[in-house]
C-alpha cells in the first residue's frame, strides 16, 4: 500500500511539474516580447529557462544579421549553426543528445556548443537559432519533458523572429534618419561649394590674364603655375562637394577599390612627394566590385592616408591592400580592407 502510494505520489507531481512547465512555456513570449532589445531578451529567455527547468545551463545561439554577421564570434556562430542545423535535417530530428548523437557518430558536435541537448528553433522552415541545454548530471530527459522543450522552442521561434522584424524595423527608421540627415548635410554643402567656387573661377581668370602677360609671365612664372596648380586642386576639392551633394540615387553603383585608391593617390601626389612619403596601391584589379558608394570609400581612404602622413611625418610608406573572403558556411562574400604603415603606431 505504502509503495503503490509512493507511485501514486511521484507520477502526481510528475504531471504537476510538467503542468507547470507548460504553463511556464505558454506565458513565457509574451513577457519576452515587452523587452525591446535582442541582448537583454536572450539573456531574460536563457535565465529563465535555466531557472525554472533547473538544468545547469541554457544558451540560445541565433543565426546573425545585418552588419554583425561578419564578426569573428557571429562567423563562429553561423558554422556551428550551419552544422548542426545540417545534422538535423538529414536525420530528420527535431533535437540531438547525446544518446542520439553516439548512435548516429555526430556526438562530436555536442561537445563543441558544450552541451547534452541542442534543440532547432524554426518558424515556417526557416531556421532561426538552436536551443543548447546542459542537462548535467543528468544525460537524458523523459519524453513529456522533451514535448515541452519542443513546445518550448515554438514559442522562441516567435520571440526570435519578432525580434528580427523589430530590428529591422529599427534600422528602418535609423536609415531614413540618416538619409534625411545626408539630404541636409548635401543642400548645406552644395551652398558652400558654390560660394568657394564663384570666387575661384574669379581669381583662376586673373592668375591667367596674369600668366598671358609677357612682362607678368617672364617675372613670375613659376609663381603663378604654382598658383594655378593649387586652384585646380581647390577647383577639383569643390567639384566632389558639389558631386556629395547630389541625390544618393545617383551614385549607388558599386565601388572598384583599386579604382578609388589611385584616385586618392593621385589626389595626394603633391603633399606626398612634399613630405617624401609614399602610397603603394596594392589592391589587385581582379577585385570584385563592392556594394556602397565610391565617393565615401574615397572619402575612407582619404582620411586614412592623410592620418597616417599627418601621425608619422615625413618619409611615411603607406600600403592599402584587399582581399576576397567568404563565410565560413559559405554564404556571404566579403573583402577585406587593409591599411598599413611603417609609422611608430601606438603606445
Amino acid at each position: 500500500m505504502r509503495e503503490g502510494f509512493r507511485v501514486y505520489w511521484r507520477l502526481s507531481h510528475s504531471t504537476r511539474t510538467r503542468r507547470r512547465l507548460q504553463e511556464f512555456v505558454t506565458g513565457l513570449a509574451s513577457r519576452a516580447l515587452s523587452i525591446l532589445e535582442l541582448p537583454e531578451r536572450k539573456a531574460f529567455l536563457e535565465k529563465e529557462i535555466e531557472r525554472s527547468f533547473g538544468f545547469r545551463r541554457v544558451e540560445i545561439l541565433i543565426r546573425p544579421e545585418g552588419h554583425e554577421r561578419f564578426s569573428s564570434e557571429s562567423t563562429r556562430v553561423r558554422s556551428l549553426l550551419a552544422r548542426v542545423l545540417g545534422i538535423l535535417d538529414g536525420l530528420g530530428l527535431p533535437f540531438l543528445n547525446r544518446a542520439v548523437g553516439k548512435e548516429r557518430g555526430v556526438a562530436a558536435i555536442l561537445g563543441q556548443i558544450d552541451g547534452t541537448y541542442c534543440f532547432a528553433v524554426k518558424q515556417s522552415q526557416k531556421s532561426l537559432g538552436l536551443l543548447v541545454i546542459d542537462t548535467s548530471p543528468r544525460t537524458q530527459l523523459d519524453a513529456d519533458l522533451e514535448k515541452v522543450l519542443l513546445s518550448l522552442c515554438d514559442q522562441l521561434a516567435v520571440v526570435l523572429e519578432n525580434s528580427n522584424l523589430l530590428r529591422g524595423k529599427l534600422e528602418l527608421e535609423r536609415t531614413v534618419s540618416q538619409q534625411a540627415q545626408m539630404v541636409q548635410l548635401g543642400e548645406m554643402t552644395a551652398r558652400i561649394a558654390h560660394e568657394i567656387k564663384n570666387p575661384l573661377s574669379s581669381i583662376k581668370t586673373i592668375v591667367q590674364l596674369m600668366q598671358e602677360d609677357p612682362e607678368m609671365g617672364a617675372k613670375y612664372s613659376k609663381d603663378l603655375a604654382l598658383v594655378n596648380a593649387e586652384l585646380d586642386r581647390l577647383g577639383h576639392s569643390v567639384a566632389q562637394l558639389l558631386n556629395f551633394a547630389r541625390p544618393s540615387g545617383e551614385r549607388q553603383e558599386g565601388a572598384h577599390l583599386r579604382e578609388v585608391a589611385a584616385s586618392v593617390v593621385s589626389f595626394l601626389e603633391r603633399d606626398l612627394k612634399t613630405q617624401g612619403s609614399s602610397v603603394s596601391n596594392e589592391i589587385p584589379a581582379d577585385l570584385p566590385h563592392v556594394a556602397g558608394n565610391a565617393y565615401l570609400f574615397r572619402e575612407v581612404f582619404l582620411n586614412l592616408i592623410l592620418n597616417a602622413l599627418q601621425a608619422g611625418g615625413a618619409g611615411m610608406q603607406i600600403w592599402l591592400r584587399a582581399w576576397e573572403g567568404v563565410v565560413e558556411d559559405g554564404a556571404e562574400r566579403f573583402v577585406l580592407l587593409v591599411v598599413e604603415d611603417n609609422g611608430p603606431g601606438w603606445d
